[in-house]
């Protein structure tokens, strides 16, 4: 024990001579166990191999540098190299000294060749014309012979790992950006075949009995007689449609026919009345059945064919008609596209220029609130602007209908009667009224010349000017017709608009077929979007035809799963989707659907409050209704009327808030807005639901 114990001390004596070279500077993360002299000399040193990891060279090139001098090695007691941590340090520190020690580290001619953009070979040519025959020739040897973006072997190594991540990179974009080529090129390919299959299956406008057929255009501006004549072909042949935009319209030909002792149905996509002995059915025109044209099919409001959500409707009633005699009712600007389409179908075509039966003028000077004429429609394009005007004109003492998009029909129908027969004197309304409705007015003033149409607030179109304002004068009960507003600016606008030709319409709308969705693969919805993508319209008719917005039917078609399409089946997927509903009903919508796939009667739509007391109270009524249609609507259809039991429940409680409706309106409503937070009455004509100092206290952060 004592001679072992002996031995040690000598040992660790041994290591005091290094131990007085070293100083105080420690290896960068050593640590000091003990009092060994030993470990106190460890503590201040790099082993060979460690300085060769903090160099980053070999044995050889390290062997090198010693004999250069360029490093002080130290060896200890147990016969092991050292460098004192000093001297490795002070090297680390200073770039050029490591570049010094780094000369005799060999390097590879590859790497430089591919820093520089030049070949092994050149690389090899330039330095060998230097005097470097060395195949693995040192730094040292290469770095004064070539021109390098890089001053030390250092910076060369950073610099080759960055330029080999860069082509690492660039090679992975390569291969992602051929893949996403070659993806690319599969998936236009599958999209060229599956529009050709759609190509292929579109409908054959041309056909053999279209020798047989004739339309008969009739145009002009409002107020001219066009639909009226139509509608005389029709009683004259006794056996065909009638196809309107709205329930309204076809509810007013349905009712004027039967008056005069034509028997007539009434189809629409909420009801059915037929009546007996009826071969002439006023429908609105999504429910034609052209299969059963009958002698005479008059399609009435044409200009619609270019409407981007429903024009599709009209273009499949003019194309599939298998009718002798189609009357179409529609503006001049809608003549050429009309022309194009019945050339298209190879249909001969005949037209009836209509003038109008009585005069009408822009006004002279604008008119104001106060001083109104009797018999003025009053046009504004939102709910709540017509409402607010509807109870200002009757603070002022007027007696005022109105008629807005929203407003169920059965109420429209009876305000616009009270219009008509002198109950009320001024007619506040939408744009709902450019339609046809047949309302008597000496007067159309616009209180704005401006609309939102869902994206933007924008100046009204010529067409839409004269359309509504072609509403003034009817004949039989006024002698002119004028059209005014409620400034000399607007008054300007309105003067340009009206006189002005509208451009032509160029591009029908048609919408897809259960046979077109059914060559294409997917969800449902991305059927849907994938046929609108696709585009597939044949050449010949791409400067006559567009595809119809799809976006309604794509929203509901998301809210269906892959399964409950499966089950459905795809034609029966396709006309739930096709239900009428908005924003705020599609909830309601998506209760009747879960009904319907689990085979459980559909619910009924939420009822309203049981007084109307407020806007409020009258929006939530609507609401009601709307969704009531829903419910009204899918029990019509064959699919879904075994889920709706209550069909006639809901119908008549649809009535009963219809009426509530009617006499909320003709006792006075009080709807002015206010604002949601403070609860100030808000300007007419604001666009806003916060006032401007809400909106201003809450962009400076009052509390």
């Amino acid at each position: 024990m004592e001679s072992t114990a002996n031995l040690t001390v000598i040992n660790d004596e041994a290591w005091q001579p290094l131990r007085d070279q070293l100083g105080d500077t420690l290896r960068k993360g050593a640590k000091v166990r003990g009092s060994s002299i030993r470990e106190q000399v460890i503590a201040r040193t790099y082993t060979l191999n460690g300085a060769l990891s903090l160099f980053q060279i070999r044995k050889p090139a390290m062997e090198s540098a010693l004999a250069a001098g360029l490093l002080t090695p130290l060896t200890d007691p147990e016969g092991q190299i050292r460098f004192a941590a000093s001297e490795i340090d002070q090297i680390m520190a200073d770039p050029q000294a490591l570049d010094r020690i780094h000369e005799h580290e060999r390097v590879y001619l590859d790497d430089i060749a591919n820093l520089m953009e030049v070949s092994v070979k050149d690389l090899r040519r330039r330095l060998t014309n230097a005097g470097v025959e060395n195949p693995r020739p040192t730094w040292g040897e290469v770095k004064p012979h070539l021109d390098l973006p890089t001053k030390t072997l250092a910076e060369l190594r950073e610099a080759v790992i960055r330029r080999k991540a860069e082509k690492r990179d660039a090679a992975r974009a390569s291969r992602r950006d051929r893949r996403e080529r070659e993806e690319q090129r599969a998936s236009l390919e599958q999209k060229r075949l599956l529009r050709q299959k759609l190509l292929d299956a579109f409908p054959a406008w041309r056909h053999d009995n279209r020798g047989d057929q004739l339309i008969t255009l009739h145009v002009g501006p409002p107020n001219s007689g066009k639909t009226h004549d139509a509608i005389r072909a029709l009683e004259e042949a006794g056996s065909g449609w009638y196809l309107a935009p709205l329930r309204l319209l076809a509810y007013e030909v349905f009712d004027r026919l039967n008056q005069r002792g034509t028997p007539c149905n009434l189809l629409t996509g909420e009801e059915y009345i037929p009546i007996p002995g009826a071969t002439i059915t006023a429908a609105t025109i999504e429910m034609f059945n052209s299969q059963h044209s009958g002698d005479v099919v008059v399609i009435d409001e044409a200009q619609m064919l270019a409407d981007a959500d429903r024009g599709w409707a009209w273009t499949r009633a003019l194309m599939d008609a298998n009718a002798p005699d189609i009357h179409v009712i529609a503006p001049t600007y809608a003549q050429t596209l009309i022309l194009n389409l019945a050339d298209a179908a190879g249909i001969e075509l005949e037209i009836m220029e209509h003038q109008r039966l009585s005069p009408i003028r822009v006004a002279d000077v604008p008119w104001s609130l106060e001083d109104l004429p009797p018999k003025t429609i009053l046009i504004a394009f939102s709910r709540a602007a017509v409402l607010d005007l509807k109870m200002t004109l009757e603070d002022m003492g007027r007696d005022v209908s109105i008629i807005y998009g929203s407003l169920p029909p059965e109420v429209r129908r009876k305000q616009s009667d009270r219009f008509a027969n002198g109950e009320t004197d001024v007619c506040v309304a939408t744009d709902a009224v450019g339609m046809g409705l047949n309302l008597p007015a000496d007067h159309v003033c616009f209180y704005e010349m401006e609309k939102f149409d869902g994206r933007s607030v924008r100046l009204l179109t010529t067409a839409e000017v004269q359309q509504i304002g072609g509403r003034a004068g009817r004949f039989g009960f006024a002698e002119t017709g004028i059209v005014g507003a409620l400034s000399k600016r607007d008054l300007r606008l309105l003067r340009r608009l009206f006189y002005d030709s509208p451009p032509e319409l160029t591009h029908a709308r048609v919408a897809p077929t259960v046979d077109d969705l059914a060559l294409l693969p997917g969800h449902l919805s991305e059927r849907l979007i994938q046929w609108a993508e696709l585009q597939s319209i044949p050449e010949s008719l791409r400067d006559k035809v567009r595809i119809a917005d799809l976006s309604e039917r794509i929203e509901l078609a998301k809210m269906l799963s892959d399964k409950e399409v499966e089950y459905l089946g795809l034609e029966t997927a396709l006309r739930l989707v096709n239900a009428p509903t908005n924003r705020v009903s599609r909830a309601y919508w998506r209760d009747c659907a879960t009904s319907i796939i689990t085979a459980f009667r559909m619910p009924l739509p939420d009822f309203p409050p049981t007084e109307i007391n407020d806007s409020t109270d009258l929006e939530a009524t609507e609401e009601a209704i709307a969704k009531a249609d829903i419910y009204l609507w899918l029990s019509r259809r064959e699919e879904f009327a075994h889920y709706a039991p209550e069909h006639v429940t809901v119908r008549a409680l649809r009535n009963q808030w219809s009426i509530r409706i009617d006499d909320a309106l003709v006792n006075k409503l009080k709807v002015r807005r206010h604002c949601k937070q403070c609860g100030r009455p808000l300007p007419l004509q604001y666009r806003f639901r916060i006032c401007d100092q809400c909106y201003n206290d809450s962009t400076n952060g009052a509390p």
